[in-house]
């Protein structure tokens, strides 16, 4: 076989660079992936073969099987299966690659050639099942789930999946990381039905390799910036990456591995909900809630990747659903991103003992290894479960309890104390802009001890003006000596219900005496719901205090902060909790 040349139509980048560097060293490309470094005298381009040799020994099937090389790249592998007799079609969703692939020389011999397709995995089908698929360092590109539903729609029963790809392997420090733990990864397989058969570490093979790639990257990189007309300053940039990933690899805290997976019977597919019609959740969700769904609502928490969630699916019909909302926070002064779970789900006919064989724990667990952690994009999960789910989620090893809500307010004979400071409506737009902003920079500052959630003019544009169903009402504060606070207020049952309020920290507990003065002088009670650790920054004689039951968790499945580390943290509101 003859290595792709690449004057053709240009790749993608940074495709394109590792393919002209190949092609300055060795004069082709046969692969864009990683290599294995069997032994030290093996180039480059050898040890790249080296690993396409160990991916295919391991596979199972006899000659005539169909395979589906899925991210083919060049068609190198895709090429090399025909040699051994196996049926192939390789897709990617890469055109130029598919391109190259289809007008490479291609070897002749007692089964066709491979069928060469431009296409997306996670939208792939075929009416002839595979036997096996592979995924050579191509799995990295979509969610583990997508990998296990397609993978499931595909096989034949009792087929094979094999993924060679990178992972991180260290959570235990905190430093987001693109790649899905390898822990992780293994759990939602056996709970969307993939037995592992086999796992083969390969870290150390690869990090020899990086080694040995590394100098090209110095030999060639004037020639590279001339070749793909990609500036030095990007291309030295793409250098550190790979050193970098390097270092991980010699750490441990990036993992390379062969998996072979079996497909085993189930009736189950995990994936994730964003890949799902927003329709397709309206009985699941009318039934769990009693209550009407609203598209509009549903498209609002978790449209254009505010939110995250994982369905369960039986018969390409949603039966279960935990879902989350990404909030920026200020995580003791560090700006961060926790997930706000809601939405959990589960069809009245399929919910069963909370165990973990539940569909609860299935979507629950999938969801917080996919998205919260120490090396996942969001550092924290957070809630607010009734007293029963708090309950089994902790049973479950889900959940630990950081606080709790309390309702607080003002009987009317207490609100003296509040002074001059004066309560009027208001509004949200451009010209209040700048005063919350100012707020909110004097209230985050002053919270820089725990942790509070990002709310600044943009956030509460989005969380109180564009919320469809709900009314708002925006209340301005003011003192003769040129102070301002202002709140957010919402009519619940006979009283009002004090959403939010932005403030100096100093200020708030006359602010909030002075909305509940308010409150009594216009007929309708004020409360304040607040997270029970908030308390001594409210303390007053006169201020009572009553428990709601709703309790505040934090993730305790996958690695992350203890709970002792962010017991009575939160700065948590009625606002934060009002997504339902």
């Amino acid at each position: 076989m003859r290595g792709m040349k690449t004057s053709s139509q240009p790749l993608i980048y940074p495709l394109n660079v590792y393919a002209e560097l190949l092609d300055l060293a060795f004069g082709q490309a046969d692969f864009l992936s990683y290599g294995f470094q069997a032994r030290s005298d093996l180039a480059v381009n050898e040890a790249q073969q080296a690993m396409a040799d160990k991916l295919m020994a391991r596979i199972d099937a006899g000659p005539g099987a169909r395979v589906l090389d899925a991210g083919c790249g060049t068609g190198a592998l895709a090429r090399q299966l025909v040699r051994a007799e196996y049926e192939v079609t390789a897709i990617d969703i890469n055109g130029p690659l598919i391109d190259k692939a289809q007008k490479a020389e291609l070897w002749t011999g007692p089964m066709h050639a491979p069928q060469f397709l431009r296409a997306d995995l996670q939208c792939f089908s075929t009416d002839q099942p595979f036997d096996v698929i592979v995924l050579q360092n191509s799995a990295r590109y979509l969610s583990p789930l997508l990998v296990f539903a397609q993978a499931r729609r595909l096989l034949k029963p009792g087929g094979q999946l094999l993924v060679l790809e990178e992972f991180t392997g260290d959570d235990q420090v905190q430093s987001p990381e693109p790649l899905p733990v390898l822990s992780h990864v293994l759990q939602i397989a056996a709970r969307a039905g993939f037995a592992l058969v086999q796992q083969v570490d390969l870290s150390e093979g690869v990090a020899a390799w990086l080694q040995r790639c590394l100098p090209l990257f110095d030999q060639y990189m004037g020639a590279l910036t001339q070749r793909t007309g990609t500036p030095l300053p990007q291309l030295q940039g793409l250098r550190q990456a790979m050193a970098a990933d390097l270092a991980k690899c010699q750490q441990g805290r990036y993992l390379h591995a062969l998996l072979s997976f079996r497909m085993e019977h189930s009736d189950l597919t995990l994936l994730p909900a964003e890949s799902l019609p927003t329709e397709a959740f309206r009985e699941l969700f009318e039934r769990s809630f009693d209550t009407g769904f609203s598209a509009a609502l549903w498209q609002w928490k978790y449209g254009d990747g505010r939110g995250h969630s994982v369905v369960a699916c039986k018969n390409e019909k949603p039966v279960a659903h935990y879902g989350g909302i990404s909030r920026d926070i200020l995580y003791f002064g560090v700006p961060d991103r926790a997930l706000q779970i809601c939405d959990v789900m589960v069809l009245p006919q399929h919910r069963s003992f909370y165990s973990r064989r539940s569909l609860f724990f299935k979507t629950a667990a999938s969801m917080l290894e996919l998205h919260t952690g120490n090396t996942a994009s969001h550092l924290l999960g957070f809630g607010f479960p009734n007293i029963k789910a708090m309950h089994v989620a902790e049973r479950l090893g889900l959940y630990a309890r950081t606080d709790e809500l309390l309702a607080l307010s003002y009987p009317a004979d207490g609100v003296s104390a509040a002074g001059a400071w004066t309560v009027s409506d208001s509004e949200l737009n451009a010209d209040t802009d700048e005063l919350v902003n100012g707020l909110w920079q004097q209230m985050s500052c002053a919270l820089a001890d725990g942790i509070i959630g990002l709310r600044d003019a943009p956030y509460l544009t989005y969380r109180y003006t564009q919320r469809p169903d709900l009314h708002y009402r925006f209340m301005l504060l003011s003192h003769p000596s040129g102070s301002h606070a202002v709140a957010v207020i919402r009519d619940h049952g006979e009283q009002s219900l004090i959403m939010d309020v932005l403030a100096n920290a100093d200020d708030l507990p006359l602010v909030l005496m002075a909305l509940c003065r308010y409150g009594h002088d216009t007929g309708r009670a004020m409360v304040f719901w607040l997270s029970a650790g908030q308390l001594p920054r409210l303390q007053s004689a006169t201020l009572h205090a009553e428990v709601t039951g709703i309790h505040i968790p934090c993730n305790a499945w996958t690695c992350g902060p203890a709970a002792d580390t962010l017991q009575g943290k939160w700065w948590l509101t009625a606002g934060d909790m009002d997504f339902m």
